[in-house]
């Protein structure tokens, strides 16, 4: 009997363009949705309102990457890589080992910050401790999600993996949403974390009995086998590059809520989440791309990773340059008619944060690369380096230029990470990942 077939071990090119495109309009449906979403919750929140509610989802954000110990990227490098061996014992094992330890870890960093919080309330504004004890039920949830959404994209099972935190939680957030502003006339920040965590809970159900449905009846039979020192180690070097990420993600705004309080970080979060929609395609890409990608670099067909690569990178720059002009002249315009009048002071942020954004797409998938290609360490150096950058910039320019000073740290230390990665990249693997691919070889 065979395991895989011999079509299944070959590179599929409509395959991965029908991922992509299926993994782009989820997050152009996402994207959409969450737009409307902040629009509703800026404008019934308030500012003060939506900046706890934003801060308070900040550091869950940043505590999620402790809780997912790396496990998520090593999901899809290694469930693609040992498809191709048929190594289904090992498959299975990883995926009971990974969702036990994160389970366990995401739990007891929960439990951990409650304390602290409730340690820190005399210091914090009245809706900040509620709205933050709820969002640490978010923190078990997402943190188990992204080990399912790691093991669906391992097994190229990109687009079923990302519909639930895609598709199906958005919508019912902005449907929870929309139906108590409605009937109560009022949003808090507190009630707007409740119907998060009602939201993401029932795309956690749905998402993981797609998994069970998914996996191949030969995982689910074979006995478990476990190479844990060496999952360990890998996840290790994964969850550095993801704990700066992380850091490198959200250090402006932490720090711009600690410096100037919630009013600020409510603005400049709104021009942060704008500058976020410049990526989407790449994002969307990245997810299909990543097992390929450890796949290809496993074969060591090197030729097809770069010729993927290039055309990624021109596509998506092609397809950001519009959006991004639109951002950095009219932003005032696009804030104004979205936000309302309150919001607009964050047009400056805006502007900043979408060249920021224009030279990461340019710059390429350099990370996700070498993380596939077992080069993790040197994408947590080069992410780390941009994370260190960002901090130092934003305790120097927030005290005096505020928002746009968060704005200038954020894009500077984006066009650091970047050029220290591409480099990295580059001389790992002989990959380019820029849009000037072709001027270089």
């Amino acid at each position: 009997m065979k395991t895989l077939e011999q079509h299944d071990r070959r590179i599929d090119g409509n395959q991965l363009l029908l991922d992509a495109g299926g993994l782009l309009a989820l997050r152009v449906a996402f994207g959409g949705l969450s737009f409307v979403l902040t629009i509703i919750l800026a404008r019934t929140l308030g500012t003060e309102g939506f900046g706890a509610y934003s801060y308070a989802f900040a550091w869950t954000v940043l505590l999620g990457v402790p809780a997912i110990l790396g496990m998520d990227q090593l999901l899809i490098r290694e469930i693609a890589t040992y498809r191709v061996h048929s190594q289904w014992h090992l498959i299975r094992g990883l995926l009971r080992m990974a969702n036990c330890s994160v389970l366990v870890v995401s739990v007891c960093l929960a439990v951990v910050a409650a304390v602290f919080a409730w340690l820190l309330r005399g210091y914090w504004a009245q809706d900040m401790v509620p709205t933050f004890w709820l969002s640490l039920l978010l923190l078990p949830l997402i943190s188990v999600t992204r080990v399912r959404q790691g093991a669906l994209q391992g097994l190229q099972r990109v687009v079923l993996g990302s519909i639930p935190e895609r598709l199906i939680q958005p919508m019912l957030l902005l449907g929870f949403v929309a139906v108590v502003s409605w009937k109560l006339n009022r949003m808090t920040a507190p009630l707007a974390m409740s119907m998060n965590i009602a939201a993401t809970l029932v795309a956690f159900v749905i998402g993981a009995r797609w998994l069970q449905r998914t996996l191949p009846l030969t995982v689910k039979h074979v006995k478990p086998a476990y190479r844990n020192s060496a999952w360990l180690r890998s996840a290790l070097s994964m969850l550095l590059f993801s704990s700066v990420g992380v850091v490198f993600s959200q250090a402006d705004l932490l720090i711009l809520g600690a410096i100037k309080g919630t009013n600020a970080v409510g603005l400049y979060s709104v021009a942060d989440r704008g500058a976020e929609m410049l990526t989407m395609m790449m994002v969307a890409q990245n997810g299909a791309f990543a097992s390929t990608a450890a796949a290809l670099y496993a074969a060591r067909d090197l030729e097809t990773l770069q010729r993927l690569a290039t055309r990624m990178a021109r596509w998506n720059l092609l397809v950001t340059l519009p959006v991004a002009a639109i951002f950095v002249f009219f932003g005032e315009w696009v804030l104004l008619y979205a936000y309302g009048a309150q919001f607009t002071p964050a047009r400056g942020s805006l502007a900043i944060l979408s060249l920021g954004q224009v030279v990461n797409v340019a710059m390429g998938v350099n990370a996700l690369l070498l993380i596939m290609t077992g080069h993790e360490t040197q994408a947590a150096v080069a992410l780390g380096a941009g994370a260190v950058a960002n901090i130092v910039l934003n305790l120097l320019l927030v005290p005096a230029w505020g928002m746009e000073g968060a704005a200038i740290g954020n894009t500077c230390s984006v066009v650091v990470w970047n050029v220290i990665a591409t480099f990295a990249l580059y001389r790992k693997t002989g990959v380019h990942s820029t849009v000037f691919a072709s001027a270089a070889h």
